[in-house]
């Protein structure tokens, strides 16, 4: 899954990369692997979610995803909006950039997030977005059916809308039917989504069902999160306060150290000898300094991140994910020829 972080999510992207190369190199396969070919459920919140849809319910490589994901970061982050109108940038650029990748690339024919062809996909995609009027759990966007609480099957642009609705940065959408919600940025309350994914498995498949692994990717360690004095107009309109609740929402470090403990080798319960299930990769030092969307910044984002994947810890924890992987999706082959 991946986590919310503006074009910090190409940061997120090359990680995935090396990872699918890993195996395409392992296996010795033609062609580098497409993430949905080994992952059973792909989930994202904001940046996180758009990437989601790229790889899960638009079936891309991630070679594919990287060219369209700078492709469409330049299109929607370079042009501003007057500062007296409602967020920095244009929603309709935006709407308007995931309706051509939908058209370039959605081999089912139905522009909906959920389409015949997703139901009976292997790969699961689902998106975080938050209700404006209620914000207390993040709301799921889904390319499959489920047993409770369905969500309506919104266009992938409204999705992609929805899930990006950041304060300050996008207005907010209404979707579904009337009286239509209003949605905001999922990265608000849910940013790194990695406790939504395993509820999303253990309801799909079961409480009961093993999980292989699980991978967590984000898009940059933070800073050290502060509240500044006010000063002359600030004083009348809080945009410190604002940018410090939006800094907690995407500090996404706190979540993953949580489920480390329950779910990871931190974990003291875990018996010995199991095999670890929890990965996290997360640029540590380089990208403070990337604002959400500073397009511009792309090639800098790229150089950290693939100094971060040559670290020795990295390597081996990539590893890690990549025999973890192979092994999963070689049981499914033989589960289906028995």
């Amino acid at each position: 899954m991946s986590d919310g972080g503006g074009i910090r999510g190409l940061s997120e992207l090359l990680i995935l990369e090396e990872i699918m190369y890993r195996i395409k190199a392992e296996e010795g396969l033609e062609e580098v692997p497409k993430p949905c070919e080994y992952f059973d459920i792909i989930g994202g919140t904001s940046t996180g979610g758009l990437i989601a849809i790229l790889l899960g319910r638009l079936c891309m490589s991630v070679e594919e995803a990287i060219s369209v994901y700078n492709e469409f970061a330049g299109k929607v982050f370079s042009e501003r909006k007057y500062c007296w109108q409602d967020g920095t940038f244009k929603a309709s650029t935006l709407e308007v950039a995931v309706k051509d990748i939908v058209a370039r690339f959605d081999e089912s024919g139905d522009d909906n997030m959920m389409s015949d062809m997703s139901r009976r996909s292997a790969c699961k995609t689902f998106v975080c977005a938050m209700s404006a009027q209620n914000m207390a759990h993040p709301r799921l966007f889904r390319s499959y059916e489920v047993r409770s609480h369905p969500e309506y099957n919104a266009k992938i642009w409204e999705v992609a809308r929805a899930t990006s609705a950041a304060p300050t940065f996008f207005k907010r959408i209404k979707v579904g039917v009337d009286p239509k919600e209003e949605f905001v940025d999922g990265g608000l309350m849910c940013n790194n989504p990695t406790a939504e994914v395993l509820r999303e498995a253990q309801n799909t498949y079961g409480m009961d069902h093993p999980i292989a692994c699980i991978v967590s990717i984000g898009s940059g360690h933070p800073r050290t999160i502060t509240l500044r004095k006010p000063d002359g107009f600030q004083r009348l309109l809080p945009t410190n306060l604002i940018k410090v609740l939006v800094a907690i929402a995407t500090n996404c470090e706190k979540e993953s150290e949580n489920f480390e403990r329950t779910h990871g080798e931190g974990n003291k319960n875990r018996s010995r000898g199991e095999a670890k299930k929890y990965f996290r990769f997360n640029v540590q030092q380089g990208l403070q300094d990337v604002s959400l969307a500073e397009w511009t910044k792309m090639g800098e984002v790229k150089a950290h991140t693939l100094q971060y994947l040559r670290g020795a810890a990295v390597d081996v924890e990539i590893d890690r994910v990549r025999d973890v992987l192979r092994a999963r999706r070689t049981r499914m082959l033989v589960e289906s020829l028995t």
